[in-house]
Parts: structure tokens; sequence; C-alpha cells
């Protein structure tokens, strides 16, 4: 998060933290961080016995919502997991630590992290940014507690911690509060920032009160997601996240909204549609959004994938997903099953990117949709298949999962010329395999 004062004084915000930041607080970091990665296990586990003593009375587990195009995901089991340019180990229930807290898993390894119910991606960590580190998960009761320590770009120094609390708020309506901090260089890791269900933004300001370059050196993003069960067929959701926005009255209509939105509605083989299933979702994200005055703490990885909707800042979209199931059956003693999805969207782009923040030059002005606003007409289809022994896995057993997704996208004002026009097709075929503990 860029504070409204961080954004005032940018300028001298910088040069201060040359004064302040010798180079060695670079290698600093990496050195605290991988002390992290086993101390915010060992906080986690005591947020954990806490959450399980205030928790309601046990219900059905929560669940995380659907990723990518599809429309569904099955849960997640203990064991190994690779797929193309990744691979993870998850460990459910870990047997030191079920005796103590029930539901607890340890993720280890290269990970794809969706929080939230969007189906287009989500506004905080959407799945499309591959995340190399530790994510540990409770589930006593009806709650869910989600702890994440995980590198960004570990040759330049630059790292994500996130944590998530979702559950039933009330019977049909699944609620979740996120939170997640980007940081490099110089950031101080104090054992706030370790302490489960402690907010970002209380440990940044904590954390600033001795060393006010720490606001430079991390970038906190907060979301609030819902979901509501209308009937069994109609469910509405939502999500809202904050960048940053004006604070003090005294910056209204000077510093612009950093924030994002989502909300669709979801129709599960609503009567006479059978087997068809439906989401309507629009998406929009205000310029500067995943944007920082310190470039290392942009909101990407590595390879400049952003870590949040894959939309971008500064844009908004409409999307239509339909899905049905394909008659499956065995396919060589396994279990198979099958689903095509077909997506239209229509997206608009406005010059805003991944790594241009705020000035306090440019004022309000571009808030959304800023310059020449490129448009696109977008027409996909997924297919994905599972072969695997069914619900009811036996230890060693693998699952296989094949998606083949295809798009065709018309653009107009491509690349942000006016009257220019483009065409533009993709495809991409990914493939992960699963083996039960």
């Amino acid at each position: 998060m860029n504070t409204t004062q961080g954004q005032n004084d940018a300028g001298g915000t910088l040069e201060r933290t040359k004064r302040l930041t010798p180079r060695a607080m670079g290698g600093a970091l990496r050195r605290r961080t991988a002390v992290a990665a086993g101390a915010f296990v060992i906080a986690a586990s005591l947020a954990a016995a806490a959450l399980q003593q205030s928790a309601i009375a046990a219900g059905p587990s929560v669940q995380e919502a659907s990723v990518g195009g599809g429309l569904a995901r099955d849960p997640a089991t203990g064991g190994l997991c690779l797929s193309l340019g990744s691979a993870c180990i998850t460990v459910a229930p870990v047997p030191v630590l079920d005796g103590w807290i029930p539901g607890a898993s340890i993720t280890v390894g290269r990970q794809a992290l969706k929080w939230g119910p969007g189906v287009s991606g989500s506004l905080l960590l959407s799945g499309c940014a591959p995340l190399d580190g530790i994510a540990l998960a409770v589930e006593p009761g009806r709650l869910r507690y989600v702890q994440v320590a995980a590198a960004r770009d570990v040759a330049r120094g630059r790292w994500l911690l996130a944590h998530r609390i979702e559950g039933r708020a009330a019977p049909g309506m699944l609620v979740g509060i996120s939170e997640a901090v980007a940081v490099s260089g110089g950031f101080r890791l104090r054992p706030f920032y370790l302490m489960p269900g402690c907010p970002y933004f209380l440990a940044q300001h904590l954390n600033m009160q001795d060393d006010r370059s720490q606001d430079w050196w991390s970038n906190v993003l907060a979301a609030v997601d819902a979901s509501v069960a209308l009937s069994n067929h109609v469910t509405v959701y939502g999500e809202f996240l904050a960048d940053d926005f004006p604070w003090a009255a005294s910056t209204r209509g000077r510093v612009p909204y950093m924030i994002g939105a989502l909300a669709g509605i979801r129709f599960d083989e609503p009567p006479g549609l059978e087997p068809y299933r439906a989401v309507v979702e629009y998406v929009r994200i205000n310029n500067y959004v995943y944007s920082h005055k310190n470039p290392d703490n942009t909101y990407v990885v590595s390879g400049g994938t952003l870590i949040g909707h894959p939309l971008g800042p500064d844009a908004d979209a409409l999307y239509l997903f339909v899905a049905r199931p394909l008659n499956g059956g065995l396919f060589g003693g396994l279990c198979c099953s099958m689903e095509v999805t077909g997506r239209l969207g229509y997206e608009r782009h406005g010059e805003g990117r991944p790594g241009h923040p705020w000035d306090p030059s440019e004022g309000v002005s571009h808030e959304f949709l800023s310059g020449v606003v490129e448009t696109r007409k977008i027409l996909g289809v997924t297919l994905e298949a599972v072969i695997g022994p069914g619900v009811q896995a036996a230890p060693g057993s693998a699952r296989t999962t094949l998606r083949l997704a295809t798009v065709l996208e018309d653009i107009d004002n491509a690349g942000h010329v006016a009257s220019a026009k483009a065409l533009e097709a993709g495809i991409r075929l990914s493939l992960r395999l699963a083996w039960a503990r």
C-alpha cells in the first residue's frame, strides 16, 4: 500500500531511503525471510489453537472457489502434485499437528494460490502467477485460516507474505478476508508480521514508528469477498480490493481511489437447463492498482506475471462462462470425467500498467480508463479431462488432469493506437499429476 503521506512526498521518501538504507539490507532480507518460513508455521499453529476454541460447531469444511476458466474444482488431497512448470508437496493432515490442530496441512513448493470466488480470476491471489514458498492451512470447525510465505523473485530479494481467514457467517453465506504484503530490499521483518490474524496494515504502521523508510520497502493490499447462495441453483458473489485510497478528507479529489471490484452470479444446473452451469461476472480495477512508488514492490513475480487479477489495472471486463460435463467412462480401468467450458468476454483497457505508480502531478484525471482505450472481444473454449481412481483414492494412486484452452481475441485500438485493429489467437495445454498420500 502507498500511504497518502508517502504518495504526497514520494520523491523525498526516496531520497531519505537512499541515505538510511545500506546495500547490505538486501542480503539481510534474504536471511530474515529464510527464518520466517519456519517461524510463521509455529505462529500459525498458535492461532489455530485460538480459532479452535472460538469456532462455530463443526460443519462442512470450507473449500476454495473455482480456478481459471473452469466452474468447479475438486478439493485438494495430501500428496505430491506436479504440473508443467511447477511442483509441490502437500501433507494433510500433518501428523505432528493433527492431534492439536484438526485439519492442518502444509504445502511446500511452487504453488498456484487462488483466494476468492471469482471465475475469471481473483483480485488478490488469482492463481495465475507461480509462487515458490510454504503455505499452512488449518480448518477448525467452519473456519479456515491460511498463511503463506513465498518468493516473488529470489535473485532480487523480493518476497510475499499473505494470509486469509474464511468461514460461514450464515447458512449459505461464505465470507473471506485476505491480505498480502509485497516486500523487498531493506524490509525489516518483525514478529507481528508472523502473528496469525495480525493485519498487515497495522504491522506496517508499527514497523514505520521507528523507521519511516519501511513505507518504501513494503506494499500492503487487502481484500474482502463473500458468496451467498440464493437457492440451490443460484449463487451471487463479490470481492473488493484496496491497494490505496484517500483516507484523509483533505486528500479527496486529489488522490485517486486505487481499488478493484468483482461481482458475479452463478447458475448451477438450473431447472430445465441441466446439466449446464453458467456464470456472469464483471471486473473493474482502477489505475495504479498493483503498483508502488518502489518498483521492486510492483505486485508481480520475476517474469512480470501479475499475482492479482490477470485483467490488470486501468481496465474492466464483462464475462460469460458456460460449462457442460461430457460423457466420461472408463479409460484403462480408471474413471474419466470431462467438462467443456465456453467463455465470451468484452474487455476495456486504459493505458495504465503495473509498475506505473501514481504521481501527485497526475491528480485524479487518470483514475480509470486513461488515454486511448483498447477494447477486446474474446471467445474461448476450454476442455478439461480428469483421469484417476475416482473419489476414494488409494495411497500412491495418481490422478491426471489434462486441460486444453483456446482463445480468439478481436482487438480495437490495438496497442492504444486509435483505429488500429488486430486479431490474436492462442492455445495452451496443461498437465497436472497428483499422487494421493
